[in-house]
């Protein structure tokens, strides 16, 4: 008999994970296809900033891009969190097998699986939600928060360690609102940045809810970061890919998270496994 997969994470562990730190020589893995453009445009902005040194300085990247990944969101839905589980961690393995010191993966949907990835390959990943967090504790304002649906439902970002320092100052639309930026995801899966749709659809959604800021829960938004960020401006519009790109590029660390980067999970042999 398959035992349940409860939708929520685990309870977070309270030992602090190292500092990540991505060295200009390093290798940079970003496990990517959630969706293809999304993963496609982060390695554009990574290469495409302001660069000091020879095209020789820049870092190398290995992308691993697979849309075959089953739908996040319906994974969560239904439960399936041995699939997408078993998927994570055959793809982070081949990324660190093959060079990859640490690894992005660009979707904060999936982020609600990496609880239950093996520890030692969890520890590689450099975490979407964590690097959210560190940049709306340095914000002020009212920020309204774009994700799908099943980020929502799983609450991966109240999962977050120190969430609740923000948690205050981040608005969710409310449920009308949520089905009609859950569409304008999917929209821009299928069909790219959409910014006739986006951009006005983002500032009538922060006019209801007043709100000064946005975030970009979810990693298609990246698709019109730069159209938003020249409209409100790199402080108001929280985009972890942008911030991870201009990081990796110049070899920073990346932010500390207050306990533990991602929560570990005492229960994943019981909530993956058969009996």
């Amino acid at each position: 008999m398959t035992t349940p997969v409860p939708t929520q994470v685990p309870t977070p562990a309270t030992t602090p994970m190292p500092t990540q730190v991505l060295p200009t020589a390093a290798v940079l893995g970003v496990l990517g296809g959630m969706g293809p453009l999304a993963s496609a445009e982060f390695l554009r902005t990574l290469y495409a900033g302001e660069w000091h040194g020879p095209e020789q300085s820049r870092p190398r990247v290995l992308l691993d891009s697979d849309p075959a990944f089953p739908d996040r969101t319906e994974a969560i839905r239904q439960g399936r969190a041995r699939e997408m589980t078993e998927r994570l961690e055959g793809r982070l393995s081949q990324l660190l097998e093959r060079g990859a010191d640490q690894v992005v993966v660009v979707c904060f949907t999936a982020h609600h699986f990496l609880p239950l990835v093996d520890p030692a390959l969890r520890g590689r990943v450099v975490s979407l939600v964590e690097t959210t967090a560190a940049e709306l504790a340095g914000a002020t304002g009212r920020f309204l928060m774009l994700s799908t649906e099943g980020t929502r439902r799983a609450r991966i970002f109240e999962s977050q360690p120190g969430w609740d320092a923000v948690a205050p100052r981040v608005v969710r639309p409310d449920e009308d609102d949520q089905a009609r930026v859950h569409h304008l995801i999917y929209r821009m899966k299928r069909h790219g940045p959409l910014p006739h749709e986006a951009l006005p659809e983002v500032a009538r959604l922060m006019r209801r809810h007043d709100c000064t800021g946005v975030i970009l829960g979810c990693t298609e938004f990246h698709l019109v970061s730069r159209e938003l960020t020249k409209r409100y401006g790199p402080a108001r519009t929280v985009d972890a890919l942008r911030t991870l790109a201009v990081r990796f590029s110049a070899g920073l660390p990346t932010p500390q998270p207050p306990a533990s980067s991602l929560p570990t999970s005492p229960t994943r042999e019981g909530a993956c496994a058969s009996r």
